[in-house]
């Protein structure tokens, strides 16, 4: 069995996209389009990465951020921001709330699955 990653985005074609560009890669993928799915993936399944949009509709990626962060269950679990702004105020507060890394859209699969494989040191 692979490793888990968590796609987090709340566009179906970003994360089918991205499943599928994981899978792929020998990936297990888990779904979610808001952030409180989101949560309650990590809680019950123990992702061993996440990829997390910043630009979602009801909660910011940020405040997921914070909701990790505050919750020692899942607080280490490595966290790839990926964003198409790329405001370096939301960046810099995502590295605070213990985001791993950050890719910016558009990304290409091999940014993709090199940014993965280096938060998991692989």
């Amino acid at each position: 069995m692979g490793k888990c990653i968590l796609v987090i985005d709340d566009e179906e074609y970003i994360r089918r996209m991205i499943g599928f560009v994981l899978e792929g890669s020998g990936f297990d993928v888990l779904q979610a389009s808001s952030t409180n799915d989101g949560l309650e993936i990590m809680r019950t399944s123990r992702p061993d990465v996440i990829t997390l949009d910043l630009m979602m509709p009801e909660q910011s990626g940020l405040d997921l951020l914070a909701a990790k962060q505050a919750d020692p269950d899942i607080r280490d679990i490595p966290t790839i921001v990926i964003t198409a702004v790329g405001i370096q105020a939301d960046l810099d507060v995502a590295e605070q709330l213990g985001a791993s890394m950050t890719l910016n859209k558009p990304f290409s699969q091999r940014q993709l699955i090199d940014t993965i494989r280096s938060v998991l040191d692989c």
